[in-house]
């Protein structure tokens, strides 16, 4: 069984995020999905696994998501009670512990550099995958991101496949499938320069509906809130 700490690994690598095992990413055959689609809002299952230099884990969940950059990821044990939510919107991370009333929360700036915790730094740039204004491009591209850096992009058939971030940070997307329209990729790998890898597959994803602002949220009251710097040492 994961404990409390180890799942903390897990969810810090994960961002969440979208959407892998190993090797090149691709898309497994012709997708059609109409123009222009993209994803605006996301709710799924998820099944996440996670490897380091030093330990392995896995666990089950669910998240949600929604553009650009407000996620809620929750981590179930296995007789289905929660053992920790992630809040996180922008810039702002807060990290939730149900059985113990205690909260972390702070910048994802002010991450601990252990445990895969810095992970939670590639969410926004992950969840950034809509598809090539040209539907059948494909290649590697070099463009300004979103974010303010160059990077590598590869396409095929105009979904992304991979990419790549100067500071070595890469992801690629798998198997994508088409929901009302819109194209998911539901496998995702997440590699950092020290080869840490995050994976992570959406179960009966359901995109583009509405989710209400209170989803993203926290409820802290009556828990004990600490800052991220206690995190260290993980």
């Amino acid at each position: 069984m994961i404990n409390p700490k180890q799942k903390l690994s897990v969810l810090a690598l994960c961002i969440v995020s979208l959407l892998i095992f190993s090797g090149c990413a691709t898309t497994s055959g012709t997708v059609d999905y109409r123009p222009n689609a993209v994803v605006e809002t996301l709710s799924s299952a998820v099944a996440l696994s996670v490897q380091t230099s030093d330990r392995g884990m896995s666990g089950q969940g669910y998240m949600v998501f929604r553009k650009p950059d407000q996620v809620h990821l929750v981590v179930l044990s296995p007789f289905g009670t929660t053992i920790m939510e992630v809040f996180a919107l922008g810039k702002q991370i807060t990290l939730i512990f149900p059985s113990k009333a205690t909260a972390y929360t702070g910048s994802i700036d002010e991450l601990p550099d252990g445990g895969g915790l810095q992970g939670w730094r590639m969410m926004r740039w992950v969840m950034d995958a809509d598809p090539s204004n040209e539907r059948h491009g494909n290649g590697t591209v070099e463009r300004m991101g979103k974010l303010g850096f160059i990077e590598k992009v590869t396409y095929a058939d105009g979904l992304i496949t991979s990419k790549s971030a100067p500071n070595g940070d890469q992801v690629f997307y798998e198997k994508y499938e088409v929901i009302g329209g819109v194209p998911v990729a539901v496998k995702v790998e997440m590699r950092n320069i020290r080869d840490d890898r995050v994976r992570l597959t959406l179960n009966e994803p359901e995109v583009n509906t509405a989710l209400e602002d209170a989803v993203f949220i926290p409820q802290l009251e009556g828990f004990t809130i600490l800052p991220l710097s206690d995190l260290k040492g993980l």
